[in-house]
């Protein structure tokens, strides 16, 4: 009788649980896969005792910086990844049968969240990049006509529009207002950014400050050096373009041309 007693006391339990958990996040709006990414997410605090999983969400951390996704958990992504690595693994293993299709699956489908990482901090260094000669020109200007380098990225700021470059300079910016030395400010950023065009940028800024040059004459010759770099950059790209097409062009021209060339001929042939 106490058995039961307990037993039905557990399930109590159990149901006010589920009421609470529907008050607070209705049962409509929890996704399965959401549900287990965070799942895996909190069983992920259980073992980063170990050094490579603790270098790997460093790594993490630090690609996510690059991005300026600050929103997403190193947890979240090594929980997609898991996600899809299993599926995967179960889709390509029940469609072929075969087991090395199915281990393909999972490396394929678990390295998806870190080709969209890569991506994105390409695609947002592209854009650092082709900003940074056109942002030096306006700010040697500003500096020219007897504004400081801080007065000087308030104005850029207040005509540039939103890009990325527009950002770390904010950032710059607010660092400095809040106590933070020039020096520091643009170091913080040329380190989290690791780009070498802005850490250029930071360390002809200490320079000329430290030496006493001025900082126009500065800010302009290194907008030029820049452009050089991307000349360079656009004619290395061109240059690199027929060995990047050779490979399309094997795999994927070449057999259908030689399809509708040599076919009718082949099918001549096969006729009795």
């Amino acid at each position: 009788m106490s058995i039961s007693r307990a037993l039905f006391d557990r399930y109590d339990q159990y149901q006010q649980h589920r009421r609470l958990q529907d008050l607070v996040v209705p049962s409509g709006s929890r996704l399965p896969l959401k549900t287990l990414i965070l799942l895996i997410e909190k069983k992920m605090g259980f073992v980063l005792g170990s050094k490579g999983l603790e270098k790997y969400v460093s790594h993490l951390e630090r690609s996510l910086q690059r991005m300026d996704r600050s929103d997403i958990k190193p947890s979240q992504i090594m929980g997609y990844q898991i996600v899809g690595a299993l599926f995967g693994c179960l889709f390509l293993g029940l469609v072929s049968d075969s087991v090395d299709l199915a281990l393909l699956g999972t490396f394929l489908f678990g390295g998806l969240p870190l080709f969209w990482i890569r991506d994105q901090i390409l695609k947002r260094e592209g854009q650092l990049i082709r900003d940074l000669p056109n942002a030096l020109e306006m700010l040697s200007l500003c500096s020219e006509a007897g504004l400081s380098l801080e007065q000087a990225i308030e104005q850029y700021l207040k005509i540039a529009k939103k890009h990325p470059l527009r950002d770390e300079l904010g950032r710059v910016l607010e660092q400095t207002r809040a106590g933070s030395n020039r020096k520091r400010a643009l170091e913080t950023i040329s380190a989290r950014l690791d780009l070498t065009d802005f850490s250029l940028f930071a360390s002809s800024v200490i320079q000329a400050e430290r030496f006493g040059t001025g900082i126009a004459k500065t800010l302009r010759q290194l907008s030029l050096t820049l452009r050089d770099k991307q000349t360079q950059r656009a004619e290395k790209a061109v240059q690199e373009m027929p060995v990047k097409m050779l490979f399309p062009l094997v795999l994927f021209i070449m057999p259908v041309t030689f399809l509708i060339i040599f076919g009718p001929i082949v099918l001549q042939f096969l006729k009795p």
